[in-house]
């Protein structure tokens, strides 16, 4: 049976997705100041997963430090994220309530724990959009490609990223990790927009 993800919420599908095109937007523009040897604007720099990336290929002049800097652009990230999560509470709860709020919860209690420490809390987006991808993974409204390009992305760039690099020294093997994590955070995102702005549009809701 369809799930019925109720037409009163088209308004929060459509913003859902207005923010993971920004979220997609944000992630291309670090992903292009990388590939242009750093050249990102200064407001990226400190991004954590460009600093993660930089730090295990070496990149010039990186410093552990900047992990530790509160990045406003991390924090938009953060809010952007719940304004998406939010759109996929909508849609995913009755196949999931107890997780879809967990999930949901993460980057409020990311943006809590970043304000406090400088440091931590980033994580919760990755342990959010792991969750949400699990849930998918049972429902019809969603495809599997969606599913496992999230569930994928969240593993590598969470164990592969934030834990490996606090773990071990720089490696090769973790920075391609990480790149390939942030591709196909990417295409997650993109999925994700796109999906919700049918939905927004009262489109078919079975993937």
């Amino acid at each position: 049976m369809v799930e019925d993800t109720n037409s009163r919420w088209n308004w929060l599908f459509k913003l859902g997705g207005i923010a993971a095109l920004i979220l997609l937007a944000l992630f291309l523009i670090g992903m292009i100041g990388i590939s242009a040897k750093g050249s990102q604007p200064a407001l990226f720099q400190n991004n954590w997963l460009i600093v993660l990336f930089m730090l295990n290929i070496k990149f010039g002049g990186t410093q552990t430090d900047w992990l530790n800097i509160l990045n406003p652009l991390d924090i938009v990230i953060m809010v952007l994220f719940e304004v998406l999560f939010l759109a996929l509470f909508a849609i995913l709860n009755r196949t999931s309530r107890f997780w879809s709020t967990v999930a949901t919860s993460m980057p409020f209690l990311g943006i809590v724990v970043f304000l406090i420490t400088h440091t931590a809390g980033r994580s919760a987006l990755l342990i959010g959009g792991l969750i949400f991808s699990v849930i998918m993974l049972r429902s019809n409204v969603f495809s599997k490609a969606s599913a496992y390009a999230g569930l994928m992305a969240s593993v590598l760039l969470f164990f592969g990223g934030d834990i490996a690099t606090a773990m071990f020294s720089a490696s090769t093997v973790v920075s391609i990790l990480i790149a390939i994590g942030y591709v196909l955070w990417m295409i997650w995102l993109f999925l994700m927009g796109r999906r919700l702005f049918q939905l927004g549009s009262g489109k078919s809701q079975e993937a």
